[in-house]
């Protein structure tokens, strides 16, 4: 598949993402040596955040460390990105006989991604001479002498037709984030950004639930400001009435608003939001379960146990324990 010639019209540039059918859910990476395994590692971890933020295991990921002596067509497929890993300090330089055993993954993947000496593996196998890429200034020459006749791109990361690229392990995870922003839309692209740290945080503490069930709104103006006034109000347990009136709204008009974009009613997502912030307080501080009960809103530890073990299969004396002396903990 990566061999297709795609209509221009879903080319892909840094600015839109459009050939949408080349862009999966599966990942196989590929890394030169052990030496650029931690690059492969920061890519998955971006794979990982996004499952979390979305709630579901979404991405998958298979890691091969080198060459294998034997490949079949089974590395990759043609519902999967293969992605081809290497270093910024010398060339990823290939033999014939390695070349045999890995273009089949790469004729049959949905999009081929490269990263840093990556780049040197596609030039060998013939498929990169006019693609345009990103590629590290230390290769630039050594590229344009193995026959590639592009423009090199200025940006640290390219996207062009089914071809993904990166010059560095830094610019990898930039080229993850805006994959995966190309599938899931810019609202949880720009989540996983302040998730992993590559930009800086909002001021507001954040809620994994917060950010889906404002994600699910799609910008519902009712539904995103209630949102907003239930993660302002944690631990005072507000009536449907009284977050409509601080709206200047009618609770009916609430009701109906949330059932529409969420399926859910807003006592049921007021509760998911004070739950996943008693679950935060259990991991991350020593506070009593009695305290943290009426910080989040629940009037008895009682409450809040029966309400945390029908979310999280678990009672909160469980989590609690586990934090202090391991999840395996006899």
């Amino acid at each position: 598949m990566y061999f297709e010639t795609l209509d221009r019209s879903s080319d892909l540039t840094n600015g839109a993402l459009n050939a949408t059918r080349s862009l999966t859910k599966e990942f196989v990476f590929l890394s030169q040596d052990a030496s650029v395994s931690f690059v492969t590692e920061s890519c998955i971890e971006v794979l990982r955040t996004a499952n979390h933020l979305i709630g579901n295991n979404k991405y998958s990921w298979s890691h091969h460390i080198g060459i294998p002596k034997e490949i079949d067509n089974s590395l990759c497929g043609p519902h999967q990105t293969f992605v081809l890993v290497g270093g910024t300090h010398a060339p990823w330089m290939i033999t014939p006989d390695q070349l045999s055993r890995i273009k089949p993954a790469i004729r049959n993947a949905a999009r081929v991604g490269v990263i840093g000496a990556g780049v040197f593996v596609l030039l060998a196998a013939g498929v990169l001479k006019t693609q345009r890429a990103a590629v590290h200034p230390q290769f630039h020459a050594s590229v344009r002498e193995s026959g590639y006749l592009a423009d090199f791109d200025e940006a640290t990361t390219c996207h062009h037709k089914t071809l993904s690229s990166a010059i560095s392990s830094v610019a990898a995870i930039a080229m993850l984030v805006e994959l995966i922003g190309a599938r899931e839309g810019g609202y949880t692209e720009n989540a996983l950004r302040e998730h992993l740290g590559l930009v800086a945080p909002a001021e507001k503490a954040q809620s994994k639930e917060h950010w889906r069930y404002n994600r699910l709104a799609e910008g519902n103006r009712v539904v995103c400001e209630a949102l907003d006034i239930m993660l302002d109000h944690l631990e005072d347990t507000l009536t449907v009435a009284q977050v409509a009136k601080i709206m200047g709204v009618s609770a009916r008009r609430l009701e109906r608003s949330f059932g529409d974009k969420l399926g859910r009613s807003p006592l049921c997502v007021y509760r998911d939001l004070r739950l996943e912030r008693a679950h935060a307080l259990l991991e991350q501080t020593a506070l009593p379960i009695s305290e943290i009960s009426l910080a989040c809103g629940f009037s008895t530890p009682s409450l809040l146990s029966k309400w945390y073990r029908q979310k999280f299969g678990a009672l909160p004396a469980h989590t609690r324990k586990a934090t202090f002396i391991g999840k395996y903990a006899a």
